[in-house]
């Protein structure tokens, strides 16, 4: 996955995800929704201001947000911050410009605004924006909003359990144990729920493309690859 720093605008809209019940079935989850970005664009409102995506050039937290703004409706910039790994992933966070010292950052109007950091509130502020965090329908509303907790609340089982190149297995909380219990206990446990959700409500939303469902995606596809992996 890249974000190159050229403008893009966002395609049309998506089909729904379905999420998958456990590991083995985890590749339910449709890559479909990922639209080309030669796909038809619906143009910017001149009253909507710019959308710049600054994160590094890789997934992790930068997918979900991504996922947002490529179908949002809005056009959109995504900017990496270009770093060398040798240098640990500290070494070109904005200093001074993040308000908690971390990416993804998203600038509103221009560089010289204030930035929105942490991932869940850029894509609340990009789904206000774009009118797809479902607010016209209270139950899409809720549902979006209950999506993003719950793609956070994976995310952070995959911290906990999962090694990746800075934290191996035997590093802080991770141990062979962790990451077992990761792959046997936690995700079927989450994919169940999302599952059963999923399936109560014939779709997460009625229109399947709201903020929440986009972010949960770019989590869920993460799984993907890593059940591909390991």
């Amino acid at each position: 996955f890249r974000v190159t720093a050229s403008t893009r605008a966002s395609p049309s809209p998506a089909p729904r995800v379905a999420p998958a019940r456990s590991r083995v079935i985890v590749e339910r989850v449709r890559s479909s929704v990922v639209a080309s970005d030669t796909s038809d664009t619906t143009a910017m409102s001149a009253d909507v201001p710019s959308l710049r995506l600054i994160y590094f050039d890789v997934m992790a937290k930068g997918m979900q947000v991504t996922m947002v703004a490529h179908h949002s409706g809005l056009s959109w910039e995504g900017k990496p911050e270009g770093f060398a790994w040798r240098d640990g992933p500290d070494a070109m966070k904005p200093k001074g410009v993040a308000p908690f010292g971390q990416l993804p950052l998203l600038f509103v109007g221009g560089d010289d605004t204030a930035p929105v950091a942490q991932a869940t509130a850029i894509a609340a502020v990009i789904g206000k924006l774009a009118g797809t965090d479902g607010a016209e329908n209270m139950n899409d509303f809720a549902t979006s909003s209950m999506l993003v907790a719950e793609a956070e609340d994976i995310y952070a089982a995959l911290q906990k359990g999962q090694p990746t190149l800075y934290a191996k297995i035997g590093s802080g909380v991770k141990t062979e144990q962790t990451h077992e219990e990761l792959w046997t206990t936690s995700l079927p446990h989450h994919l169940g729920c999302l599952e059963k959700l999923c399936d109560e409500n014939g779709g997460f939303t009625s229109t399947g493309v709201t903020c929440g469902e986009m972010f949960l995606w770019g989590v869920l596809h993460q799984v993907v690859l890593l059940a591909k992996a390991f």
